[in-house]
């Protein structure tokens, strides 16, 4: 008998929760540190499931879709290449597994999407549930030291903390665009308050934890969600200039009484939105990714097509020394790392999904669940500027894509029914 787990509404039949649970949730570094506060292990457990996840993925080869195998073809090609260069160059099979990590959210990324379709899921309303839990948990154990300051902390493991008083990594709070942009599109479809509430609570999280690169990747997943909402009729221009309207009134009035009862607080919001717009200032960590940048993309045009691969891992850090011998680059921007350690190919490999995602956008016959995941989809871009996107966000551009698929196999059910109409219309006049 199939055992049914029930959590936030949504019903799982015991497999696949035990799927969604190791190889998705689990993804998510906040909740993944809640179940098992280890770096090391953690880390490793992402590595193995990756590896069996590739293999599964080519167990399932002949259940895969055209483009979804010619995809796979292509990542076999890139893997083969990596593997022929470590065995003659180096003399093992794989010298560094760091080079199939980064670039394995390219299996990842259809694996979701192939899970959601084989189990017929439908996990986007849980996915915001899901995050807005782990947050409120994860503050409530670890979020004592929280503060504005921005004050160093020193930990001996930082799992998926920032290392200072904000607490949670900006990968992670990115992660809440995702509850953002669904409670907003329920607001919109229902007009109850509930859903107006808990968007104002991810919007106070995003704003509270002065991550920069998730303000500016809000932004745009925002800007993005609206222009979708109303090219796909889910919301008209009068509408949405109410929104707005409301909105200036709201975030002015807010901001006078913040002023009034925390002189200073709406200065330092402010200069530190500005930065968004200097992010080289000295003593940022914007002017650290840029001299990154700068130094690893010279490096590129040395090797542009394939990147330094094995040799660029164990190359010496050019900037700092305080990463240990032969541990890679430790890069900050995701871009910068691809176009590095695996050249263009590499980069075309691993962000074509987002190039896809982006031209579906165009598209005028898009769900709810579409509008709000090709927003988010689209503003890891932005975050890529910044920041390595976790293997998890990989995952969540897989159900994008699942999405997409189940509009487009729709859209050809339902035209072929059409036909069938129309034809045995003809018939019968004839």
């Amino acid at each position: 008998m199939n055992r049914v787990i029930k959590i936030f509404g949504y019903q799982f039949y015991l497999k696949e929760f035990l799927v969604i649970f190791f190889t998705y949730l689990m993804m998510e570094n906040i909740f993944s540190w809640l179940v098992l506060p280890n770096s090391i292990i953690l880390l490793a457990f992402e590595k193995i499931t990756g590896l069996l996840i590739f293999v599964f993925m080519l167990y399932k080869f002949t259940d895969l879709k055209k483009n979804e195998k010619i995809y796979i073809g292509l990542f076999c090609f890139v893997l083969l290449r990596l593997i022929y260069e470590s065995l003659f160059k180096y003399g093992t099979f794989f010298k560094e597994l760091t080079m199939f990590t980064i670039l394995v959210p390219v299996v990842y990324a259809l694996y979701i999407k192939y899970i959601c379709r084989a189990l017929e899921l439908d996990l986007l309303e849980f996915l915001a549930k899901f995050y807005i839990c782990v947050y409120i948990l994860t503050m409530l154990v670890y979020g004592r030291g929280f503060s504005f300051s921005l004050d160093s902390v020193d930990m001996v493991d930082y799992g998926p903390f920032s290392g200072d008083s904000r607490i949670i990594h900006a990968r992670s709070i990115f992660m809440m665009i995702i509850p953002l942009l669904w409670y907003f599109s329920q607001f919109l479809k229902t007009n109850k308050f509930k859903h107006l509430s808990l968007f104002i609570f991810c919007f106070v999280v995003i704003l509270i934890h002065q991550h920069r690169s998730v303000w500016a990747s809000a932004i745009v997943a925002i800007v993005i969600f609206f222009v979708l909402t109303i090219r796909n009729k889910q919301l008209s221009v009068p509408k949405l200039f109410d929104i707005l309207i409301v909105t200036v009134l709201i975030g002015v009035f807010s901001v006078a009484i913040l002023a009034f009862l925390a002189t200073g607080f709406t200065d330092f919001l402010a200069a530190r939105f500005s930065e968004i717009f200097n992010p080289t200032q000295e003593g940022g960590t914007g002017k650290f990714r840029a001299d990154q940048s700068d130094i690893y993309l010279a490096l590129f045009t040395k090797r542009p097509v394939f990147g330094w691969t094995f040799e660029g891992f164990e190359m010496p850090n050019p900037l700092v020394d305080w990463w240990p011998a032969n541990s890679g680059q430790h890069f900050h921007e995701g871009f910068v790392e691809m176009l590095f350690y695996e050249g263009i190919a590499g980069l075309l490999l691993k962000y074509w999904f987002l190039v896809y995602i982006s031209f579906k956008a165009f598209s005028k016959k898009l769900s709810r669940e579409s509008v709000i995941l090709i927003s988010f989809s689209v503003s890891g871009l932005v975050f890529s500027f910044s920041y390595v996107l976790p293997l998890v966000f990989w995952g969540h551009v897989g159900l994008c894509l699942y999405y997409l698929e189940k509009e487009q196999d729709k859209e050809i059910i339902y035209e072929g029914q059409l036909y069938k109409e129309t034809h045995f219309e003809e018939l019968a006049v004839y």
